[in-house]
């Protein structure tokens, strides 16, 4: 229920004082705060020079298998290993030159095909996709029953072929039938096996089924996905322990970097004091690390993770104040201040400062902590990377305050929007563009000002990745929020617009999800305006956040599984 408090606050220019009306999100306190970060997480040693020298002892094994493998799907499968266990970056070079020679393999058409099994085709199909090779659904007509033009009913027999099959699916584009066929298919199928009595033989199997259910392997975070997997991974039957042995070692050495980076953040955060002035809001420092880190994960990345990480916790809490806080005419205030910053130019402007002062004491503190996050952010690239960046870091912050404010009218103003009309919000309000924007000027590449400039005009990529990301985020949300008052989200608006049920609204705004990732999926090869860096980026930003709100309970509650999920990917490391 809707907690309103009654709080004393300057609207102008510390003059006026007015009571109030504070709506609470009742957000429940963080158990990873301050304290607890810097008493308990304890630095192991896995950074060391022993640890090095036996990671790449072990990547010299690991290379050599890939180098003797030599039929087909042995390779695949150890590449899909590599890949879910979280080291296949370790081994691009051999990776590359391996799935070369398969794609010149899958080009001798569908007779060749027709000689392969259903678990090796779909294996197939889904790494060379996933590796940027555009291979054709035909491979799979040879699995089509020749009178019905449906998925042969035999199949049903082999369950790790069907599973494969079902992962593969969610690597298709709109418009490729067989490939809607085969979702279809065995995403009824893998059900069913689910839901029977039937015992399957293989538990290892069964096992990645029903993980496959919860969340296609496409749709999640690599990061999150190699710390399950690495548990999982030994009750593989024929599984090699020189791989097991060296995903944990570089998941530990890994872990070791991000509890220095989370230490160092929690200090800069305390610091900035806007986590206990805003203590309305979430503390979402670690849940924003862990996203960043879910995205950036990899050795080289550290001051991407550092930045992503800032912007998002700021980010948050400036939700939180339009959402759940500030009164409209602060809000329109402040918004109006951070609008001027675009018309103004130069890292330290005293017109920039003087903006500040009709703002009421809490909205001055965010206030200097956003101006001075974009201004040391600016400073930043262009000390490094020769880059300007401030104009292109205010613009992407003006639109994001833009559409919380419109937002927060909706709501004081009892609008109810239509579900197009809160998208065409949303797709901004939900911060994919300005996250994007953020990592790729930190990214450790050069800045490419025509690729920056393409990013900042909203093209498709950016806006269905903002969709998937609003409506997962709604599906799992809107009920909390709008107990406590929040503006009507995608179902709300979409039950208004058709009458339709809740589940029918939530169906078709799933369909929409699925519709979202085959664009994305499609744009991967089409976007010729980014380099497929940047497409991965966008595309990893939205994985992570479907793989976080699916363990976290969406940022606002940290709940046991929420807590175990953070201990075990930044606070224990893997026994060895």
């Amino acid at each position: 229920m809707t907690r309103l408090v009654a709080v004393q606050c300057s609207i102008a220019s510390g003059h006026v004082e007015s009571t109030v009306p504070r709506r609470s999100g009742n957000f429940k306190e963080c158990v990873w705060d301050y304290d607890y970060i810097q008493k308990s997480i304890h630095q192991h040693d896995y950074c060391d020079d022993m640890c090095r020298t036996e990671i790449n002892n072990l990547k010299h094994l690991v290379r050599l298998m890939l180098q003797e493998a030599t039929v087909k799907v042995e390779q695949l499968e150890l590449i899909d290993d590599l890949r879910r266990l979280g080291v296949a970056h370790l081994f691009d070079k051999e990776i590359e030159r391996i799935m070369n020679g398969i794609y010149r393999e899958s080009c001798m058409g569908v007779e060749y095909w027709a000689q392969t099994d259903l678990h090796t085709a779909s294996l197939t199909f889904r790494l060379l996709r996933q590796y940027g090779y555009f291979v054709p659904q035909d491979i799979f007509k040879s699995f089509l029953d020749s009178e019905t033009g449906r998925f042969k009913l035999s199949l049903c027999e082999d369950i790790k072929g069907m599973l494969s099959l079902y992962e593969a699916s969610y690597l298709s584009t709109e418009g490729e039938t067989i490939i809607e066929e085969a979702m279809d298919f065995s995403t009824a199928y893998c059900h069913k096996i689910k839901s029977s009595s039937k015992v399957v033989a293989d538990t290892y199997l069964f096992t990645l089924l029903s993980h496959a259910l919860e969340l296609p392997l496409h749709w999640r975070s690599q990061r999150l996905e190699a710390r399950w997997f690495i548990d999982m991974y030994p009750k593989k039957q024929g599984m090699y322990n020189c791989l097991l042995q060296l995903a944990k070692l570089d998941f530990n050495m890994m872990q070791s970097v991000y509890q220095d980076e989370l230490k160092d953040l929690s200090k800069w955060w305390e610091n900035l004091g806007l986590g206990k002035a805003m203590d309305f809001a979430r503390d979402s420092l670690v849940i924003s690390y862990m996203w960043s880190a879910s995205i950036y994960w990899e050795h080289g990345y550290e001051f991407c993770r550092k930045v992503v990480t800032q912007a998002v916790v700021i980010l948050t809490t400036l939700d939180d104040v339009y959402d759940v806080y500030g009164s409209l005419d602060e809000l329109e205030l402040f918004t109006s201040a951070i609008e001027r910053l675009v018309t103004q130019y130069g890292i330290f402007s005293g017109r920039d400062m003087e903006a500040m002062e009709e703002l009421p004491h809490y909205l001055k503190l965010c206030y200097s902590a956003l101006y001075n996050f974009i201004n040391e952010s600016a400073r930043y690239s262009l000390i490094t990377k020769g880059f300007d960046s401030l104009i292109t870091l205010r613009n992407a912050w003006t639109a994001l305050l833009r559409s919380y404010l419109k937002e927060a009218r909706w709501y004081h103003q009892g609008h109810q929007p239509t579900l197009k009309e809160y998208m065409s919000n949303a797709r901004i309000s939900v911060g994919v563009n300005l996250v994007t924007v953020h990592a790729y000027i930190f990214y450790p590449k050069p800045v490419s000002e025509a690729e920056l400039k393409y990013l900042e005009s909203d093209p498709d990529i950016l806006q269905w990745a903002a969709i998937i990301f609003r409506i997962s985020n709604d599906l799992g949300t809107s009920r909390e929020e709008l107990k406590r008052g929040d503006t009507p989200k995608s179902v709300q608006c979409c039950m208004h617009d058709t009458q339709a049920s809740q589940e029918m609204a939530e169906t078709h705004l799933r369909d929409l999800v699925t519709k979202g990732w085959k664009e994305l999926n499609k744009l991967r090869y089409t976007d010729t305006n980014l380099s497929l860096t940047t497409i991965d980026i966008i595309m990893d930003t939205v994985r992570a956040s479907l793989s976080i709100y699916q363990y976290t309970n969406r940022n606002g509650v940290q709940d046991t599984d929420t807590n175990n999920l953070l201990s075990k990917l930044l606070h224990d490391p893997i026994p060895l």
